[in-house]
Parts: C-alpha cells; sequence; structure tokens
C-alpha cells in the first residue's frame, strides 16, 4: 500500500542501516484474556481518573499472521476500529473510530472537501461484496481539520477529526473504537507496527484491492527520517519502514491507522495516521506517520464528553 505525496528522500548512510531492528511481531490469537481497558471522558485528561459511565473496551488483534505493499490480507474482524471514507462511491482515505460520534483520520484527506461529500463505511472488510450485514454507511457531519495544517507549505499537523451524522453502537465485534496512547512522547523506535488499508498494493497498479490488506514495518528512529528533504519532520510524526524492502502503506492508505502491539499479549494502540512518503514503499524510504499522541488534548477538546479508550 502507498501514502498519499511524493517527497524526495535523499541517501541514507549505511551505519543507519545497521541499526534497524530485525524481529518481527509476535503471533497473537484470541487464548489471551480481554484487556482491562477504561474509556476516559474529556475531563479524566492528565489525571488518571475512570468514570464509570464509560464502558470496558478491549483492543486485542484477534487473529494475527506476518504479511499493503508487500502485505498479505487480513482476518475478518481483525481491526475491526477500521473505516474506508469514500465520495461519490469512491475509496479514496482510511480513518479510525475513536468514539461513537468520531472517526480519526489525515487532514490531506478532507482538505477540499465538505462534510456532505464523504461517506464512512464501517465493518468493511471485502469491497465488492455487494451486500454485508455487518457493514454500515455512515454520513460525516462535521470536519475538523487540525487549524495549523496547511498543505501548501507542510504535511505538519496533518489529523483530522470526523463527527459522525449519527451515535454508533458497538454491539458488535465487526464494529470497535480503537484504543489511543494516554501519555505523550513515548519512544516507539525499535516496535514492529501494522498498517491496513484498501490502498494500491503497488506503486505501477491502478487498481487497488477488494480485500483489506496489512503489513509490518519497523518504526525507525525520527532523527533518521530528518535527511528527507522538502518537508520538515517534526516530533509531531514518526517514520516506519524497510530500507532494503518495499513494504509500507500506499496511496489510498493514507488516513488511516498505524497500530502497535506494546504488551506481547494482543492488546493494540492505534499510535499513528498514515500521512505521506516519497513514492510508494521503496526501499531507503520510510513512510511518515502523524503521531497521536501528540494531539491527545487537542483530540479531547474536539469530542465533548465522548468516551475515549486509551492505554
Amino acid at each position: 500500500m502507498f501514502l498519499a505525496s511524493v517527497i524526495v528522500f535523499v541517501n541514507v548512510v549505511m551505519i543507519q542501516l545497521l541499526q534497524m531492528p530485525t524481529a518481527e511481531g509476535l503471533i497473537i490469537n484470541s487464548k489471551f484474556p480481554a484487556t482491562n481497558i477504561l474509556y476516559t471522558p474529556q475531563r479524566g485528561i492528565g489525571t488518571g481518573t475512570v468514570v464509570s459511565k464509560c464502558p470496558k473496551c478491549d483492543c486485542r488483534i484477534f487473529t494475527r499472521k506476518k504479511r499493503v505493499v508487500g502485505g498479505i490480507e487480513a482476518k475478518q474482524n481483525e481491526f475491526p476500529w477500521m473505516v474506508g471514507l469514500r465520495t461519490q462511491c469512491q475509496f479514496f482515505c482510511g480513518a479510525t473510530i475513536i468514539t461513537k460520534q468520531h472517526l480519526l483520520t489525515a487532514a490531506h484527506c478532507v482538505e477540499s472537501l465538505t462534510a456532505k461529500e464523504i461517506e464512512a463505511s464501517l465493518g468493511e472488510h471485502n469491497q465488492e461484496l455487494t451486500y454485508d450485514i455487518n457493514k454500515k454507511t455512515v454520513g460525516i457531519k462535521e470536519i475538523i481539520r487540525h487549524p495549523r495544517f496547511n498543505l501548501s507549505s507542510s504535511f505538519d499537523n496533518d489529523i483530522a477529526i470526523l463527527k459522525l451524522d449519527r451515535t454508533l453502537s458497538f454491539n458488535i465485534p465487526q464494529i470497535q473504537p480503537a484504543c489511543l496512547p494516554n501519555s505523550e512522547n513515548r519512544n516507539y523506535a525499535g516496535y514492529f507496527g501494522t498498517v491496513i488499508g484498501w490502498g494500491f498494493t503497488d506503486e505501477k497498479e491502478s487498481v487497488s484491492p477488494n480485500v483489506m490488506q496489512k503489513v509490518q514495518v519497523p518504526i525507525i528512529p525520527t532523527e533518521y527520517c530528518r535527511i528527507y528533504s522538502g518537508y520538515p519532520i517534526t516530533d509531531n510524526v514518526m517514520c516506519a519502514g524497510y530500507y532494503f524492502r518495499g513494504q509500507n502503506a500506499c496511496r489510498g492508505d493514507s488516513g488511516g491507522p498505524l497500530q502497535i502491539n506494546l504488551d506481547g499479549y494482543g492488546t493494540m494502540e492505534v499510535v499513528g495516521i498514515v500521512s505521506w512518503s516519497y513514492g510508494c514503499a521503496r526501499p531507503y524510504y520510510p513512510g511518515v506517520y502523524t503521531r497521536i499522541d501528540r494531539y491527545r488534548r487537542w483530540i479531547h477538546d474536539n469530542i465533548g464528553e465522548e468516551c475515549l479508550c486509551e492505554i
């Protein structure tokens, strides 16, 4: 799968390549117990307060295999927080369910669109199916772009919240909220993240897959990414990808989640949003992802009293 934008990347020195992580992520299945994570509303941020009105949330990944360029098909219900965004029946970006009324996506995905032009497809796995009992199509009531995002000058602050035109009910396993970071500035370098979506699987292809794809990519130190030119690499982003292998996100994957298995027991935390890269999963050119933990306060300020799942 490919990231959305084309940016120039200069050569990476060999000493950096030697420091890259090489181990794959753990194999996880449903034998592990559910996590005991609670939603916390806006007023609880920074205090550790847990409010009883909000239900427990389960952020496990239920099945997992290795393999959006260089990826494999995801299992059905594997990522129930994943959303496909469409305009005029055309899929164009991904998003993540974060509350019963809100999605998280990349600001550049909705830069030139109005809320009425966008539909969100939830619980979808195979886009070729004309009927899926678990799939829900929901309209968008409001687009909340980050006020400091400017597509013409920088991809910094590439984050947006979409408010749905109806309230969701998390009563089926195919549609569930993601768990987000509950603290800032964690060092994710060395972890393997999983990227998902329906974006293109090759830079030269013009047809995207019908079935959701996934791929694991190593998160690399931010300083390695600062060799990019054209756009600045700020502390608001993280980079992930292989130097020698073409595996990463691609066109159509923008706005979708980057998630990490943090505890070794299948608990998935969505830590990033697919933002940009040079070309599509080219060797030596890692992808750039908006760091969600840098926008915790902004997210809380824009979801009102809605319950948010944080770990």
